[in-house]
């Protein structure tokens, strides 16, 4: 029971990790479509509010540019924590010491939350109002990615009995 617990932690941090390297690989091959989620949020055109909330709003090529490069930074830092997690908690399935080898996969699952819930919730959702969008809200992709990685990150951190 023990092994197979293990195995299931070790497999549900590579799926992570996997679906980690495929946001990563689509922002890089279709750099275009997620520059234009970054665009219309930080610029808030699509919002309706521009009375009440213009000034919140961000219309510098540049500033877009920086902040799309520092999510995709920070997706594959997440990428290669989760994968390195991967490795280590694999080599350690039948050591004493598999709960410590899940260290970097914890960071990789937190740091996970802390991008989909605070940048696209938070930042994105409510700073820039993106909520008030029809067309550029990621406010419910960033709950489930949130939320997935929350249950991976609670399941992960139990230790094996």
């Amino acid at each position: 029971m023990i092994i197979a617990t293990k195995l299931s932690k070790i497999f549900l941090t590579a799926a992570v990790a996997l679906f980690s390297t495929l946001v990563v690989f689509n922002n890089l091959m279709d750099y275009q479509s997620n520059y234009l989620y970054v665009q219309h949020v930080m610029s808030m055109d699509t919002t309706g509010n521009h009375a009440q909330a213009e000034w919140r709003a961000i219309h510098d090529p540049m500033v877009w540019k920086i902040a799309y490069s520092l999510i995709i930074a920070v997706e594959a830092i997440i990428t290669l924590l989760c994968w390195t997690g991967v490795a280590c908690m694999f080599f350690n399935l039948h050591g004493e010491n598999f709960h410590e080898s899940k260290c970097l996969a914890l960071l990789g699952l937190t740091l996970g939350i802390m991008l989909w819930f605070l940048a696209f919730m938070g930042i994105s959702g409510e700073w820039f109002l993106a909520w008030q969008s029809r067309s550029w809200s990621g406010i419910q992709p960033g709950f489930r990615v949130a939320t997935l990685f929350f249950l991976t990150l609670l399941y992960l951190s139990q230790e094996e009995r």
